[in-house]
Formats: C-alpha cells, structure tokens, sequence
C-alpha cells in the first residue's frame, strides 16, 4: 500500500474513535493491503481494536489483471500496457485507459471474454464468492453490534450489488467513483442487510483518493 494510503487509514481510525463509533469485532480479506489497512485504522483507533478474522472470499476481483490482459488483444496489438500507454500524451492517458478498461469490465461482466487461457475468475464467479462473503460476515453479527470489514473496492461494489438492484452501467460507475478509506454501512435486520450509508468519506479532502 501506498504511503498515502497508510496515511488514510491512520487518519480514518483518528475519525472513527473521534466519532465514537466502536466495534465489536473486525473482518478483513485476505489480501496484505487488507491487513495494512486495518493496521493503519487500529494504529489511528488507539491499537484497541480486537484482532481481525479473515474471510478469503473478500479477496478483490481480477478486473484490474484482466483489462491489462485482453486491452492488448482489443487493439490487436502485440506491445503490452505500458507500451501501448507510453505512445499516448500523457494527458489523455488515464481518460484513455478508463474507455479501455470500460470495455473490458462489460464485457467481463457479461462474460464475453475467454478467461481459460490465463485461468482468470468469471464475473459470476466473484458474485458467488461475495455472496458468501456477505453470508459469512452475517454469521458471524449479532444484533446490536457493530462489525467492521476491511476490503477493496470490486468487494464493495460487489456486496453493495448484492443489495440493490444495479444494472451493468451502474455497477460501472460505481467501481470509479468508490473513495478510498470510505465507510459503506449496513444495517442487519428482517434476516438482510440493509444499505445506510455509501461511500461516506470522514477522512479530509486533501487526503482523499478513488479506487
């Protein structure tokens, strides 16, 4: 993880005990920027918050590892990514890429692409996988308690999927507009989870950052 990025969490977990919203157990996926990210949260929070469980199925999608795979193969190109976005002004770059990756994350999600060759997981795949996710951490609540998950941005928007009806365009725009060290809340009740608050920001404006 980035040092910014070590610098949010530390900042959040400031906000969260400022804010005095405490917490009876902690999640994290099984990825290191998970676990350096509740590090820097608990580091901010005093160092009082109890060890985290790991839930592997919070592990981020493969959407990233995709798009630099198949953009290539889109162009009918053999240079790679950096090659391909080296030959473009650097201003026009990352506006570049996001019409790229767009195309790709479609055509992922609608399982058009043949991820064999390279083993990599299906759309469908990873819904399954948060899915169980989401039924792993509603195990483990209890009511009237507060449970903290740590996880990245393709979980998120995932789980927050797997409670509100989204089309593919909005499950789009949601994977860019995600802040980092942003708080999504859900509330459990009537055996569901039930959306609150999304991609609420506590941390400054200077130091926010998006997936």
């Amino acid at each position: 993880m980035s040092k910014k990025g070590v610098k949010q969490s530390i900042v959040l977990g400031k906000k969260l005990l400022k804010n005095s919203i405490f917490f009876d157990q902690t999640i994290i996926g099984p990825l290191n920027r998970h676990k350096q990210t509740f590090d820097g949260i608990n580091k901010g929070y005093g160092g009082i918050l109890n060890s985290p469980i790991i839930i592997e199925e919070f592990a981020e999608n493969q959407l990233m590892e995709i798009a630099q795979y198949f953009i290539p193969k889109m162009l009918k190109t053999d240079k790679n990514i950096k090659d391909i976005f080296d030959a473009v002004p650097f201003w026009k770059r990352k506006r570049k890429f996001l019409e790229y990756f767009n195309i790709i994350a479609k055509q992922w999600i609608h399982n058009e692409l043949d991820l064999s060759e390279k083993g990599f997981e299906s759309y469908d795949n990873f819904r399954s996988r948060i899915r169980l996710a989401k039924s792993k951490v509603y195990s483990l609540m209890n009511e009237n308690k507060n449970t903290m998950v740590v996880s990245s941005g393709g979980a998120i928007t995932g789980i927050y999927a797997e409670c509100q009806s989204l089309t593919v365009d909005e499950i789009m725009k949601l994977n860019f507009n995600i802040k980092n060290a942003s708080i999504t809340l859900f509330k459990k009740e009537n055996d569901t989870f039930t959306l609150d608050t999304f991609n609420r920001s506590l941390i400054p404006r200077y130091l926010e950052t998006y997936i």
